[in-house]
């Protein structure tokens, strides 16, 4: 009886024990992950004629810190010291804008876990290189608000050349192995688990490349298709009519949807979906020389009916093109020479779906001018977008695979650069 109630309070003591552990990890674990929006918004009223943006930027940084500096009800302080601070502004107006900070802290030894959201604790505490965008609202005349913090990846100036694959986080797109497509003796399949199972798709092999394309048959023309679980298209044209060929139900039936397409010897055909509902058709077509017209055509029932938007109103060479939501989508037209400047990248931004077109900047900045000149179509992780601007097809700088990184936070109106990616780490060879 003895030996039993001994065993009771034995296992009753390692729940216990086990209990606070859990208790103590989950409450340490809170500093560690701690939320930077947690404490916003915060507002700071400046002095009048002080309108510099990093200068808000730099006060409102100070002041979010201060939280972090002051004795907690725990007793011990986050951060004990701050150290060099570097802001740049990135986008935006006077009532709206973006600024990024990098900055080093150093963090009360021995309180934080060697990992957590800010970044790598070293030994000593600190932690080098906190990279934030800091998305500034201004409330009046005097006031501004620190609406939102983002952790920013890679991007402010100040920093060197990117020497390590970055591939997806610098917004370079890696493929899908889960679904794709094989070609086999002319006969396209397609998998949704990795190649455990394949479904052949019921079309002519030659209607995958009907129209001008003259390229290799071995592998889809970029960009004409999309295989996803819930919908799966291509690009089809038997060189009279382009159709788009629709499945949703992971190919075990198929559709033909016509394309009022209007444009001989189709070129170029860019097929993309934003929505379950909203997608997207870019085709280019009638090349002579470095000049051929294209059509832009939107769906808004899964692809069941497609009409053409209205044209962009130029007719050079579209290299890339795509949208981001129903409404805002870019085309890249290569690069484009002005005088004796340089040759720069032609990157064009609707806003209303396609009605309407304008041309928007990219600066490159004076030791790159010339090197990187073709833009890529950005990718957007919320409001934060990124775009690479590739050497064209002739660049050698760095064995011509290095691009140039920019971000924008205004949904791509206006664009920043931020750095270098490298994905083949040429640069550190």
């Amino acid at each position: 009886m003895k030996n039993t109630n001994k065993q009771k309070l034995v296992i009753g003591s390692i729940l216990l024990l086990f209990v606070i552990v859990v208790g103590i990890q989950k409450y340490y674990s809170n500093f560690y992950e701690e939320d930077l929006n947690k404490s916003l918004p915060l507002t700071v009223t400046v002095a009048t004629g002080e309108q510099d943006q990093e200068m808000i930027a730099n006060q409102l940084w100070f002041q979010y810190l201060r939280q972090f500096q002051e004795t907690t009800t725990s007793s011990w302080k986050r951060i004990t010291q701050v150290g060099s601070s570097q802001f740049q502004v990135l986008a935006g107006d006077e009532q709206q804008f973006a600024v990024g900070v990098t900055f080093d802290v150093t963090l009360e030894t021995g309180k934080w876990s060697a990992h957590h959201n800010w970044g790598k604790v070293a030994k000593d505490g600190t932690i080098k290189g906190i990279q934030w965008t800091l998305r500034i609202k201004k409330m009046d005349k005097t006031s501004y608000t620190l609406e939102v913090i983002e952790k920013t990846s890679q991007a402010v100036s100040g920093l060197d050349p990117v020497k390590d694959i970055y591939q997806k986080k610098a917004g370079i797109n890696l493929p899908d192995e889960t679904n794709r497509y094989q070609i086999v003796n002319q006969v396209l399949k397609i998998t949704y688990d990795n190649g455990e199972h394949w479904r052949t798709v019921p079309v002519d092999f030659n209607d995958f490349f009907g129209g001008a394309y003259n390229g290799s048959k071995q592998e889809l023309i970029e960009g004409s298709y999309v295989i996803t679980p819930e919908r799966t298209a291509f690009v089809i044209s038997d060189n009279k009519m382009v159709r788009i060929l629709l499945s949703s139900d992971k190919g075990e039936t198929w559709s033909e949807v016509p394309v009022p397409n209007k444009l001989p010897g189709i070129r170029m055909r860019l097929l993309g979906f934003t929505s379950e509902q909203h997608g997207y058709l870019i085709l280019t077509g009638d090349k002579t020389m470095s000049w051929e017209a294209n059509a832009i055509f939107k769906t808004n029932d899964g692809g069941k009916i497609w009409q053409e938007s209205d044209q962009i109103g130029e007719q050079r060479l579209i290299t890339g093109g795509g949208f981001i939501n129903d409404q805002l989508g870019f085309v890249s037209f290569g690069s484009i020479n002005v005088m004796d400047q340089p040759p720069r990248p032609s990157l064009y931004r609707t806003t209303d779906g396609g009605k309407n077109w304008a041309e928007i900047e990219v600066p490159i900045p004076a030791e790159y001018k010339g090197i990187f000149i073709q833009a890529e179509i950005p990718s957007f992780d919320g409001s934060q977008g990124t775009l690479l601007i590739n050497q064209g097809p002739s660049g050698d700088y760095q064995g011509g695979k290095v691009m140039a990184r920019y971000i924008s936070v205004d949904e791509g109106a206006t664009w920043t650069f931020a750095n270098l990616v490298d994905p083949d780490n040429v640069m550190g060879k």
